[in-house]
Order: C-alpha cells, then structure tokens, then sequence
C-alpha cells in the first residue's frame, strides 16, 4: 500500500514552521487574539488536506476574505484607539485654558501619590465636631478621621495614607465627605470651592486645577467666570494707581511719530517648544507674525523685542499696538508685573506706565495689585 505523507509540502512546512519559531515574539507585540489563531489554523488545514481532494477554491477564497475582515476590524480597533487617546491628551491640555479664571467646582479628592497625600479642604461656617469619612474607586470606606471640635474657618484635609488598619493605601484617586456636628447629629458639608486658577498641578497622570493650594479636577468645574474685581478697583481711577505695584497680562505699543514706544516682549515657558508671536493693531487684526523654534526658548523667562514692522517689513503706521504669544502645549505665560511710575494719554485712553522698562499697560489688563 503506498502512504501519502500530508505534509509533504515542503513550503508549506516552511511556512508553518516559520508560525511556530515565532509565535512567543507575538505573544509579546500587542498583537489581538484572533489572527494569529485563523493563520495558524489555515495553514494547518493546507497541510492537512487530502492532496487527491483539494480543497475547493471557492472555500480558500471564502477564508481569505473573512481574514481579510478580520484585519480591517482590527485596524479599525487600533485607529479608534488612538482617537481616543488623543482626546485624552487634548482633555489634559485643555486644563491650562482655566487659569487665571474664576471657578466653582467639587473639590471633594484626594490624590495618592508614593504613600502620600496631596490636596482636600473645606469650610466651616460654625464650630463643629468634625468627622471625616475617605473613600476609594470601588465606593468603600477606607479612612475615618475624627479631627474633633474645630471652629469655624477653612482647614486642610490632614491624612497620612493609611486605612483603618494602619496599612498604606494605593497609590491613586479617593473621594472624601466631611459630617460636620454642631449639637444635632452629623451632616455632611457642602466641598465645593470658589476661586481663581493659579496652576495646573499633575498628580498620576491627571491634570487638577490649583486654586489657592486646593486641587480641582477640571471635569468637577460647575461654573467658570472672570475673576471678581474688588469693589475698591472697579472704582479706582488711574490715578489711584500710581505708586502701586500691579501684575498685568502683557502690556502694549505705541508708535508716535513714526517711533516705537516699547519693543520687549516677555513669556514664560515650562519646556523648550515652538512659539509663535503675533501682533495686533487697536483693532485685533495681526499686523505681524513670527514664530521661535524650540531650539531658541529655554525654560522659564523668555524675552524678545519687536522693531515695530509689519509683516512686509515696514514700519507700521502710528497707533497702540498689542500682543499674543501661542506656544505648542498652550502654556506660555505673559503675566507681568512692576510698580506704576506714571500716566500716558494716547488717543484719549488712559494707560499705566509700568515697571523698569516703562510698559503701557491698560487699566482693563491690570489682574492683581499687590
């Protein structure tokens, strides 16, 4: 009887060999349960068949188009992904946009980073006997503190990062309730807080919002606004400025006479990055556009000067001209400041001369006085 070797194939053999040898490398890609699988069962299945009875055509084409499907899935799969992911990034980014801002949010976390704790606060209106109840991901109550009798004022959350065993607690988000008692039984107090974006801190890889030493998850924020201008400066003249030592976002131009009033422009980076600087007429419209590579900024105070151009290299024409500086990841800072030394009239509004290189500084970017 003459025996028929099924895998006499040679090339075939070579192929599934090849599979085999390295099916550990894929194991370790990030490669999806599926492929690999169909591959290895096609292949076996040509190795195997009945070399008088092949396999119909129809039947190999069939299998080939459902793997072609297959990867098509899969690619889909991966470009989802990353759309997701880069939301996530551009989620992050978009933190920065809330500083300087006034906002109101839930300021009821906690981060654990390394066994130690960072961030929580809260209020409170009378003296009370305070309890405070701190909870993980999962709803559970990992934490009972109990300050005791505290009157009434603003308190930092004081926890070391253990449980009630004693024992260190992962590192990650908790949430935390404050019960407050004032003779009546325990009720929880309000954890939401008020005030102006100062910074974005990272905590675990997750952006929070730093208002005033608190942490303030963006995705928390119920309210956005300008920040509230005291009383006494909404009615403060220009004058009463004067003496004053006042923080201001940018400040501006002026070109009299053909001559430029002022040319430096001052930022601040976190990291070396591209920027680009544009310059606007009284009107908002840019006059002039040019941008630094990365190579040219370093971290912290950057400074350049403008010679009064326009983008054609001319001279611009005479008026009050200010400023925008954009960099990649949306951080750069322009905030100022210097004491007030004097008063201009230009085009009958009033600015602030400003600092030791004699900034003109309108009244309406003055952010602080200090």
């Amino acid at each position: 009887m003459t025996t028929i070797d099924a895998t006499g194939n040679s090339s075939l053999s070579k192929l599934a060999n090849s599979y085999k040898s390295n099916d550990e490398e894929k194991k370790k890609s990030d490669d999806y349960l599926g492929r690999e699988a169909f591959l290895k069962m096609l292949v076996a299945q040509l190795q195997n068949q009945d070399p008088l009875n092949p396999m119909e055509g129809s039947d190999f084409s069939a299998q080939l188009a459902q793997f072609s499907s297959l990867e098509q899935l899969i690619n889909v799969n991966k470009s989802v992904q990353s759309m997701a992911d880069a939301f996530q990034k551009s989620s992050e980014t978009d933190a920065t946009s809330f500083i300087g801002k006034e906002v109101t949010g839930n300021a009821n976390s906690v981060e654990i980073s390394s066994g130690a704790a960072s961030g929580g606060q809260y209020t409170l209106p009378t003296t009370s006997e305070v309890m405070i109840n701190i909870t993980n991901a999962e709803g559970h109550v990992v934490k009972t503190i109990y300050p005791g009798q505290q009157t009434a004022g603003d308190y930092q959350l004081n926890w070391d990062g253990t449980d009630n065993g004693g024992k260190v607690v992962a590192d990650g988000s908790y949430t935390y309730q404050v019960l407050a008692n004032t003779g009546s039984g325990y009720a929880a107090l309000p954890t939401t807080v008020t005030g102006k974006v100062d910074s974005v801190s990272y905590q675990n890889g997750k952006a929070y919002l730093n208002i005033g030493g608190a942490l303030l998850s963006p995705d928390s924020v119920v309210k956005v606004g300008s920040p509230q201008v005291a009383e006494t400066e909404k009615s403060m003249t220009a004058l009463d400025y004067l003496g004053k030592d006042i923080s201001y976002s940018g400040h501006a131009f002026a070109v009299e006479g053909g001559k430029l009033s002022g040319s430096n422009i001052k930022f601040g980076l976190e990291s070396q990055e591209d920027v680009t600087i544009e310059i606007l007429d009284s009107k908002g419209n840019v006059v002039n556009s040019f941008e630094i590579g990365a190579e040219n900024t370093v971290i912290g105070n950057n400074e350049i000067n403008w010679n009064g151009s326009d983008a054609s290299g001319n001279l611009v024409s005479d008026g009050i001209y200010t400023y925008s500086v954009k960099s990649a990841s949306g951080k750069a800072n322009i905030a100022e400041s210097g004491d007030v030394t004097g008063i201009k009239y230009i085009d009958g509004k009033q600015y602030l001369v400003a600092g030791s290189d004699g900034n003109l500084v309108s009244i309406s970017s003055v952010t602080e006085i200090n």
